[in-house]
């Protein structure tokens, strides 16, 4: 009988506990914006995808390079910039000294918060056979001239066989960074256009962000003199859009696609997020789902 009392105390602490982590209520209250139908203009743009501050053998660190780039065209990952000494097969480059962006780490999250994410999230969803979130969805991560994603998680054993554990695989599927161009990157891309321009997703997901003007269209992380629509569109259900002046929330947006009109000089950049349910202004199960850097209004 004492070992029944205790099974249920510890499963109704483990729900309350799960209810807690899964659905904590955020209070919203969003306006609405009436975008058209059609982007217009269309920009084209080319993706990229790459990740930063990865390690190698290069500073005393395991792992192979050739694992490495494996694990990159398995990710479809273009390119990444780590501990390399020089470039490396026109894909690994060198980290840029002071960028500048807020660097995302998943070591920075701290230990409570990934036991509480393996815990209320990564067992329940591997039971069930469910693709589980990432632990960056539950961060809020601070707005700057630009934001990157580190992965910077470590090797720690390599073997005469090839294995690396943990693979990089795992070490890169922590989020990715996201950069938008005009023109397709033959080879070496600038570190500080990249950086400076690039999206952070931390979960996933499928957007384009961009303004637009009567003489020509604008990406994340450039500027211009003159007014400007801003412009955001993702697949993403149950979508809250944040939206940010010099840093200062400018407008909240529960919708798939935004279109602003904007006047006002400053650095405008948003914050894409979802949630699982609503009831009234609550918003239930927020994530963090992307930060996107500011474009700015001289």
């Amino acid at each position: 009988m004492k070992s029944r009392r205790v099974i249920r105390a510890f499963l109704s602490v483990y729900l309350w506990g799960f209810i807690l982590y899964q659905s904590t209520p955020v209070i919203v209250i969003p306006s609405t914006n009436y975008a058209p139908k059609e982007l217009s203009p269309v920009p084209v743009l080319y993706t990229y995808t790459y990740a930063y501050g990865v390690k190698t053998a290069f500073k005393h660190h395991a792992g192979s390079i050739e694992n490495l780039l494996e694990a990159l065209r398995k990710k479809a990952v273009d390119f990444a910039f780590g501990d390399f000494p020089e470039a490396i097969a026109y894909r690994l480059y060198p980290v840029p000294k002071d960028i500048g962006c807020a660097v995302v780490r998943v070591s920075d999250t701290g230990i409570f918060v990934r036991l509480s994410h393996l815990v209320f999230e990564v067992i329940p969803s591997l039971l069930i056979f469910k693709e589980p979130e990432k632990v960056l969805t539950r961060l809020d991560p601070p707005l700057g001239n630009c934001t990157v994603i580190a992965h910077d998680g470590r090797v720690l054993i390599s073997t005469f066989f090839g294995l690396d554990i943990p693979p990089y695989s795992l070490i890169l599927d922590a989020g990715r960074n996201v950069f938008f161009s005009r023109e397709v990157l033959i080879r070496s891309p600038d570190p500080e256009e990249i950086l400076r321009s690039s999206i952070a997703l931390f979960g996933d997901v499928s957007l384009i962000a961009f303004a637009y003007s009567e003489r020509s269209f604008y990406l994340p992380g450039e500027s211009t003199h003159y007014d400007f629509r801003y412009v955001l569109e993702t697949d993403v259900p149950n979508p809250i859009i944040y939206l940010y002046r010099d840093g200062e929330l400018f407008g909240i947006y529960t919708q798939n696609r935004i279109n602003i009109p904007l006047f006002e000089e400053g650095s405008y950049s948003s914050v894409l997020k979802s949630y699982k349910f609503r009831i009234g202004a609550f918003y239930f199960g927020v994530r963090t789902l992307a930060v996107v850097p500011p474009i700015r209004l001289l």
